[in-house]
């Protein structure tokens, strides 16, 4: 169901942007720029939400804030500013005020849609008049919270029967240095988890036990040090007996119905009319859960709306006409987010050639074939999920303990975050390969290697170079954190940690990463790669055409006319020409092939396993939508553009890339010759 929000910000691109992101979720949004406006519609209409913007046109946003609260006290505010600022004040909007989101510049679409979703979605707001907390954001973590303190409490004994087997082990066999080792870590982790669920005796106990095995470990400390032995053993039955009081003495935690979290969840769009699985139905893709969304073609816009999806699959089989599914996937595509979102298709027969042109400007990255089997299904989910780009940031959990990693996954989901665990460290690699993700949460002590040797393993190889990694552990020596960032670790955090630290670290280190990628790869105006970039990209991609023997095609193209167009319309008309150009080589195609601005008004694209034949049918559609688009001049004049391009295939072509831009470069020039407005694919 709908609600009623109001955007309250001069800025009007953020507004727009806004209000694209919530209206597409089914919400009922009014826009207003001055802090007069905001306060009449908040006394006449009782929103649900209002979002403010850092400046309007009669008051800063923080001051519209403190005059909001004179006449509502219940409704949500959502604050958006332009640069981080001192604690005290965060401390001020949420405490004082009752401000239940603080978002900075610039906005990341899919990640505010989520994270208003999960206010709007709340069913009491913040009652300042009654001094009552009741922000759903601390209800959904104390919920996690008790959630975890009594999975703890079940797995509690088992754990620490564990212990004491391994410390048995250990004192029997003098100078088994691992076995040692394995005691110290379960007591290291249950130090951890303890903390975290608020059974303080036992995590102190555990983190005196820890210290102990530690110091038997050192080397001049005798094998048979039976006195060191004799304190860990009772320290062991101190442990036992304090685990057994607080076992006693918990008042039941309050029973909280169980809801599901999906928030870390991958979601993929499954749209048919035919045989679907049930709503909700999870899919198991390694540590990561894939949450499956049925729907039905009528359904499948709205559904995209209200969800931050990671991937579609589009059964061509359940429209009549196949242009139904194809113009489903461009419209889904054209939401405001979603440019780079994977898209797959279900058909019964082999794809015709036909097919493919449409299917290969609708975006889509892979076909399945009915009857359609679980393991395909998984496979092709798991395919969609690595081509992605953008989105949600990815967010890789490397810890041992489970129960510790989910609880990380639950905070972070609920930031809109996509989370996967992986709980044992000699599968980092696979998982960060199938992954790929925008950060890494990294515990210190795991069997076999330590989050040390993990950090510099990942550090060792050239794409992970960059990728930042926070460590989460218990030890907090200051011997440790200095090895920590010795490793190549970026920041560290002690366990137990704090949802709203943990939250402000994580966010900061992923826009800074963010920022310093875009700014060193990305266009500004058009949003495509910088052509370093993108012949770094092509390289790869030419290799991998050469190992293993599949074509690729580029196309070089370039705006017609542009200098009339900048001399008539005025220079600002011509940069709206090739930010529309780039917006559209965004949407269209799939999300693996390669897009970028090659200079000046000249855009080029590389089309993975494409024939120049599909690739021009799939052009030419491009064409014919930047052709017809209408543009405004500096003065208001309407006009519209064309743009030639030249293909080249792989190795029909050349084998390198020069030779490629060459041949593509010369045919755009007999394209220009024979009247622009054309795509030459021969010579």
């Amino acid at each position: 169901m709908g609600r009623t929000v109001l955007i309250a910000d001069a800025e009007q691109q953020t507004a727009a942007l806004m209000t694209s992101i919530l209206e597409g979720r089914g919400h009922y949004i009014t826009r207003v720029s001055d802090g007069r406006a905001a306060i009449d519609f908040v006394r006449e209409s009782a929103p649900e939400m209002i979002i403010v913007g850092e400046q309007l046109e009669d008051i800063d946003g923080i001051g519209l804030i403190v005059k909001l609260r004179s006449v509502s006290r219940t409704v949500k505010v959502v604050f958006i500013s332009n640069q981080w600022r001192e604690a005290d004040l965060y401390q001020m909007l949420t405490k004082d005020y009752g401000v239940a989101l603080v978002v900075h510049r610039p906005i990341k679409p899919l990640l505010l849609g989520a994270q208003i979703e999960s206010q709007l979605s709340m069913s009491k707001a913040v009652d300042l008049t009654r001094g009552a907390d009741l922000n759903q954001g601390k209800e959904n973590e104390r919920q996690a919270l008790v959630a975890l303190r009594a999975r703890f409490k079940e797995a509690l004994p088992g754990r620490l029967q564990m212990l004491s087997d391994a410390l048995i082990s250990a004192r029997e066999q003098p100078g088994n240095l691992p076995m040692t080792q394995e005691a110290q870590r379960l007591a290291h982790n249950m130090k951890g988890t303890a903390s975290t669920c608020t059974f303080q005796l036992v995590a102190e106990t555990a983190a005196s036990l820890e210290k102990s095995l530690l110091a038997v470990q050192q080397p001049q400390q005798p094998d048979d040090n039976e006195d060191a032995w004799d304190e860990i053993e009772l320290l062991f039955g101190k442990l036992r007996a304090r685990a057994e009081v607080e076992l006693e003495k918990a008042v039941e935690d309050e029973v909280v119905e169980e809801v599901e979290d999906d928030s870390a969840m991958a979601k993929v769009l499954l749209v048919g009319n035919g045989a679907m699985p049930a709503e909700g139905d999870t899919i198991h893709n390694g540590k990561l859960l894939v949450k499956v969304i049925p729907s039905s073609p009528a359904d499948a816009l709205e559904k995209a709306g209200n969800t931050a999806l990671d991937a579609v699959l589009i059964d061509m089989d359940s429209a009549e006409s196949q242009m139904a599914p194809m113009s489903l996937a461009r419209e889904i595509r054209g939401m405001t987010g979603y440019e780079s979102l994977p898209l797959g298709f279900i058909k019964q027969a082999a794809t015709q050639k036909t097919d493919r042109i449409e299917t290969t400007h609708a975006g889509a990255s892979l076909f399945l074939e009915r009857p359609l089997q679980a393991e395909a299904l998984r496979d092709g989910i798991e395919y969609l999920l690595a081509v992605r780009q953008g989105g949600r940031p990815r967010i890789l959990v490397v810890d041992d303990d489970e129960d510790f990693s989910s609880l990380i996954a639950s905070t972070l989901g609920k930031e809109g975050m996509l989370v996967r665990m992986c709980h044992d460290p000699s599968d980092v690699l696979s998982a960060m390969e199938a992954f790929i993700p925008d950060l890494v949460l990294l515990d210190v002590l795991m069997p076999v290697i330590s989050g040390f040797d993990v950090c510099r393993m990942l550090r060792a190889n050239s794409r992970w170079h960059d990728t930042p990694i926070l460590f989460l552990t218990a030890q907090t020596e200051l011997e440790a954190r200095l090895a920590a960032f010795d490793a190549g670790g970026d920041d560290y955090l002690p366990k137990p940690v704090a949802a709203v630290e943990l939250l402000t670290r994580v966010k900061v280190r992923l826009e800074r990463s963010r920022f310093i990628r875009e700014r060193a790869d990305k266009d500004v105006l058009s949003g495509l790669l910088l052509r370093r970039a993108f012949m770094e990209q092509v390289q790869a991609l030419l290799a991998e055409a050469v190992r293993h023997k599949f074509v690729f095609t580029v196309a070089l193209m370039d705006v017609d006319k542009f200098k009339t167009v900048n001399d008539t319309y005025g220079h600002l008309a011509g940069d709206r020409v090739l930010a529309l150009l780039g917006a559209l080589l965004k949407k269209r195609f799939r999300v693996e092939d390669i897009r970028g601005r090659w200079g000046g008004e000249e855009f080029i694209v590389a089309l993975r396993h494409e024939s120049k034949e599909t690739t021009k049918g799939a052009l030419l559609r491009v064409l014919e939508e930047f052709r017809n688009s209408e543009f405004k001049g500096d003065h208001g004049e309407s006009f519209s553009v064309s743009f030639t391009a030249g293909l080249a295939s792989f190795p029909e072509d050349g084998d390198t890339l020069e030779q490629l831009v060459h041949t593509a470069d010369g045919r755009l020039y007999k394209g220009k010759e024979a009247g622009r407005n054309r795509i030459v694919g021969a010579e």
